[in-house]
This record gives structure tokens, C-alpha cells and sequence, in this order.
């Protein structure tokens, strides 16, 4: 395992009062980072050496010093080996670190790389492709292509000079050509950011691009065909100048954009998610500003009946959407920096559609959050876990992963995990990237000295101890996939409806490519189409042949989740199916 230890010391402060001193990350109102303390009773927290595991995979290196990376890690298999590699970047140096802990490539860019990259195949060759944002402030910025083994791809980069690509990219197929666009925001100044939208070769989708919203642009744009009218729409925001719905002629969706005052845009990047299932979207999200709030906004831009919700003061965060109760019912889930004192304060937010809150909600600890919230059974005990990271560390620089059951149980056992440094605006994801059959947790963290000594990044990876199953992780890491459009194609959990004494099965499920699909009585119009997670179509069939049992071999596919999407005659259902 390779590894690089860049140790940093945190002075150790008690009071006479049994107060133990702690350190809270956050951002101030120009997105600058800061530490400060404030004090917990002694033994609020179990030492790292009485709760945490032994990591398997433990990575460093030097980090940036005047900003930190954001969003998280991006699992992806680039070498089609059938195991996902670990993305990340490490200042200037971008990485793919393998389960082992050795590098299947590392590559040099222009400026530091501190947002995930998006990752999908988008020329269809076969092969992954990672979309990257680099730069800091008056720094080298821009957007550049790599192929699969680390190349920079014909056209790429393109540079941004000085000027700040303070976003993640997101890639998405805008005209349903088979091939992938490249959006990303690049900020110009306080009166001007630019909404780039390019093809694969590195020239521009069409002549109406880039796209100047007029404010400061942060978030990573989401896509997906909001007005359900056949053209995806691009949702950016403007720090002051509200939400934008773009289409792919440069053209707004009538009603946009939409600005309320007191109301701001910054990190929260959207989701885009059919609540009530009448076929438009809904756009889920969190803004800061004097009104900070919640929000669920419909496809026109008005907001939802029930919305905004208040939040306390201001937060970064972006919501994360699941049904995580089987209930057929999305619920919507966002953090907030809550911290003061030590007091337990809500922490992690749980809503339903119509804005009230769910069962067991907020959930209140010490330590705030406004990362990634990753959502999965961990534990294998058939309730889903609320998975995420922390503003605190504590006095010696120990941060927090934490995983709440949605039940209202608290959190299980063996965590909160306790990585060196702080997991702030990051997130954990969930996979099996050793290949030894078990579910793994992947994070990054890091510290902040502020010029006092270096600083280091690091990347973790714990056992789970419980079998890999990815049809019990319902969100994984920023924005549920790595695309990063933030549009939750599926349907809630897998619902069969049961007209006429009608079933349908999907087996066998994992397959290394046969699908079976059998009807308890005979269907005549039967329609079938399957997805890859980033909502692409990869296979689809229709018949009128009147019979139970149809197969199918997809043994074509590569390896991985798809959503299968079932009619016969007049009943319907959606399931995930897993391609070995």
C-alpha cells in the first residue's frame, strides 16, 4: 500500500470547567474558509482509538493550501476490471488509487483540482471518460478531458485564465445522439459567469453558447427535461439573479429565471426528481441569503405548496433525495452548520414532498454538516443509513464520519468512524473497490493549519463487514451519480402493481447477462427498457406475442446497476438489475 503520513498537531485545551476545546470548519459570506473553537464537555466524544476500525486503504499527500477539496470522492471502474478506482484530486496532481492503495495513473493539471470530476463514456466507445474542473482564484482555471488511462483527450483543455471554475462539470446527452455534452460555469466577475456547454471534440454544442447569467455562478448545473416536453433543460444559478432554466438553444424556459429576495445561490446544487409523479420535475434545493431556506420548486419556477422551509441561518448544502422506506414516497434530506457550544442542534433535516417533516427528524448532534449525504443499508440489517461528514474535528484533529439510521435509532454501531482531519463539504461513498465481495466506505478529509504548517489531504477506506449488494445503496456520493446532473430517473422503490392478480418477476438478479421476465398470467402488449444509471437507454424490446415468460441476453453490457423498466398489457414496474 503506498502511503504518505503528513502528521499536524492541534493543541490539546481543557478548562478547569471539565470543557474540552474543539474546532469547527465553515465558509464566511465570501466563501472563504475558516476555523474556529468552541468548547463540549469532556468525554462528549469517544477517543478515535476506542471506536475506529483499522483502515484498509489509507492515501495521502500535501493538499492545497487556500482551499480545500469539496463534494467528495468519485468511484468509477476506468481499467474495466470490474472494480471501482478511487478519484480524487490531490492539489495539482489528479489520481485513480486503486483498492490496493497503488496508483493506476496520476496526472498533472494546470491548477489544483478541488471538486469531483464527472465520469461517464461520452463518445460510446466502450470506454470511460473523467470531465475535470481545475483552478483557484488567480490561478490557472479551466475544464480539460481525460481518457480512461489518465491522456488528455484531441480538443482539451480549455482554459479559463484567472477566472474562477468554482463548480463541479456535469456531462449529459442534451439531443439523445448517443454522445455526451460537457457543461460547466465559469465565474467572470461579480456581474457575470459564463454557461459553457461543449461536445466531446471540445468545440461548442451550438453557436448560443457560452451562456452569461449575469452573477456569480458556484453550483454544479443539473440537467434533465424538467417541463417534460422532450428537451432537457440545464438548471444554473446566479448569486442574486435566481435560478436558470436553460435550454439547449440558449434559450429560458418561460417562468425563468426565478429570483426572490433575500434569497441567494451558492454550493447547493439541485436535484431534479418527479415528487408527485404527474411526469414534470421538481427542483429540490437549499439557498442561503436573509431567507435562507429549503426549497422544492415546480418546473414554472413557483414553489411548491408548503415551501420554502426556513433554515436557521445559512447553509451550503445540497439535498439528497430517496425513498428510503419503500413506501413508493420520495423524502428529501439536506444538513445545516448547526453548531454552538457543544449543544445537540438539528444537523441533518428529513422532509417529506408536502414540506412537513418526517418521522425521527431533524436528527440533532453536536457538529454540524453541509457535505454529501450518501444513503445505504450499511449494516445489513434492512434499514437504510443516513451516511455523512462533519464541520468539527477535535482538539487533536480527529474529524467525523457519521451514519444514522432513518428509523430515529441513532447512530449504529461502530460509528461515528474517526479519519484524521475534517470530512467538511465532503461525503462518503460506498462500494467494493478491493474486490473481496464486502460493502467498503471511502472518504476524504483533510486539515487546515492556514499557512501554520502544510497541509494534507487523505483518503480512507474502512470494511463494512457486511456482503456488497448495490441494490441496498440508494444514493452514493454528490449528486447520486457521476454524471452530476442531479435527475433521479428511477422510480421509487421497485412497486408492482397487482391488477388482475398480475405479477411480474425479474430474474435472476445478479446476472452476468441473462434477464428472464415472466407474468403470472399471459400479456400481449408487452414493452421493456433498460437504463444505465445515468439514464441512458441501452436496450429496449416490444412484443404483442401472447405468452409469460420472455428472455432476454444482455450479456453485452458492461458490468454494473441498470433500470429496468417493465409494461405488460396494463400493469407496470421499475427495478434495479445488477449486470455482473
Amino acid at each position: 500500500m503506498k502511503k504518505l503520513f503528513i502528521f499536524f498537531l492541534f493543541l490539546t485545551l481543557t478548562t478547569s470547567f471539565s470543557q474540552t476545546q474543539m474546532k469547527r470548519a465553515g465558509l464566511d459570506s465570501q466563501g472563504n474558509l475558516f476555523v474556529e473553537t468552541f468548547e463540549v464537555p469532556e468525554n462528549t466524544f469517544k477517543a478515535p482509538t476506542e471506536i475506529d476500525p483499522e483502515p484498509f486503504l489509507w492515501y495521502g499527500a500535501p493538499a492545497f493550501q487556500y482551499s480545500k477539496n469539496t463534494r467528495g470522492l468519485t468511484l468509477a471502474d476506468l481499467d474495466g476490471d470490474g472494480v471501482d478506482e478511487l478519484l480524487i484530486g490531490l492539489n495539482t496532481k489528479f489520481v485513480a488509487i486503486k483498492g490496493d492503495g497503488s496508483l493506476l495513473f496520476e496526472k498533472t493539471m494546470p491548477g489544483p483540482v478541488l471538486y469531483p470530476p464527472a465520469v461517464a463514456d461520452l463518445d460510446n466507445d466502450g470506454n470511460l471518460e473523467i470531465v475535470i474542473n481545475y483552478g483557484f482564484s488567480t490561478l490557472q482555471n479551466g475544464i480539460t478531458v481525460l481518457d480512461n488511462s489518465g491522456e488528455t483527450m484531441d480538443g482539451w483543455p480549455k482554459s479559463f485564465g484567472t477566472t474562477l471554475a468554482g463548480n463541479a462539470p456535469t456531462v449529459s446527452d442534451l439531443d439523445d445522439d448517443g454522445t455526451y455534452e460537457i457543461i460547466t460555469a465559469q465565474r467572470v466577475s461579480a456581474t457575470s459567469a459564463l454557461i459553457h456547454v461543449y461536445k466531446v471534440d471540445g468545440t461548442y454544442f451550438n453557436e448560443n453558447w457560452p451562456y452569461d447569467i449575469l452573477s456569480v455562478s458556484c453550483f454544479t448545473p443539473s440537467v434533465a427535461d424538467i417541463d417534460n416536453d422532450g428537451t432537457k433543460e440545464i438548471i444554473v444559478a446566479g448569486y442574486n439573479t435566481g435560478l436558470h432554466a436553460i435550454r439547449p438553444d440558449g434559450s429560458l424556459l418561460p417562468g425563468f429565471p426565478v429570483a426572490n429576495t433575500g434569497v441567494a445561490y451558492s454550493y447547493q446544487s439541485p436535484i431534479l426528481v418527479d415528487l408527485d409523479g404527474d411526469g414534470d420535475l421538481e427542483i429540490v434545493g437549499a439557498n442561503h441569503g436573509d431567507n435562507s431556506a429549503y426549497y422544492v420548486r415546480e418546473h414554472d419556477g413557483n414553489y411548491r405548496t408548503g415551501w420554502p422551509k426556513a433554515a436557521p441561518s445559512w447553509t451550503y448544502a445540497p439535498p439528497t433525495v430517496a425513498d428510503v422506506d419503500g413506501d413508493g414516497e420520495y423524502e428529501i434530506f439536506a444538513g445545516h452548520p448547526n453548531t454552538q457550544d457543544g449543544v445537540p442542534l438539528p444537523t441533518i433535516y428529513g422532509f417529506n414532498p408536502d414540506a412537513t417533516n418526517q418521522e425521527n427528524f431533524p436528527i440533532n448532534k453536536v457538529g454540524g454538516n453541509e457535505g454529501v449525504i450518501t444513503i445505504a443499508d450499511i449494516n445489513d440489517d434492512g434499514v437504510m443509513e443516513l451516511i455523512f461528514g462533519s464541520n468539527i474535528t477535535d482538539s487533536e484533529g480527529y474529524g467525523f464520519l457519521h451514519a444514522y439510521s432513518v428509523d430515529g435509532s441513532g447512530e449504529i454501531d461502530g460509528f461515528p468512524l474517526r479519519p484524521r482531519g475534517f470530512t467538511y463539504l465532503n461525503g462518503a461513498v460506498i462500494g467494493d473497490i478491493n474486490n473481496d465481495g464486502m460493502m467498503d466506505l471511502s472518504l476524504n478529509s483533510h486539515t487546515m493549519n492556514f499557512g501554520a504548517a502544510t497541509d494534507s489531504a487523505f483518503v480512507t477506506s474502512y470494511h463494512l463487514n457486511v456482503p456488497f449488494d448495490e441494490t441496498k445503496i440508494l444514493s452514493n456520493g454528490y449528486k447520486n451519480g457521476n454524471t452530476r446532473e442531479g435527475f433521479i430517473q428511477q422510480e421509487p422503490t421497485a412497486a408492482v402493481s397487482d391488477l388482475d392478480d398480475l405479477s411480474i418477476q425479474i430474474y435472476p438478479n445478479p446476472s452476468t447477462g441473462m434477464l428472464n421476465i415472466q407474468t403470472q398470467k399471459s400479456t400481449q402488449n408487452f414493452h421493456l427498457t433498460v437504463l444505465d444509471m445515468t439514464g441512458r437507454k441501452v436496450f429496449e424490446h416490444s412484443d404483442s406475442q401472447n405468452k409469460k415468460d420472455r428472455n432476454f441476453q444482455l450479456s453485452n453490457l458492461p458490468p454494473g446497476v441498470y433500470l429496468v423498466y417493465v409494461k405488460a398489457d396494463k400493469q407496470q414496474m421499475s427495478t434495479k438489475w445488477i449486470k455482473r
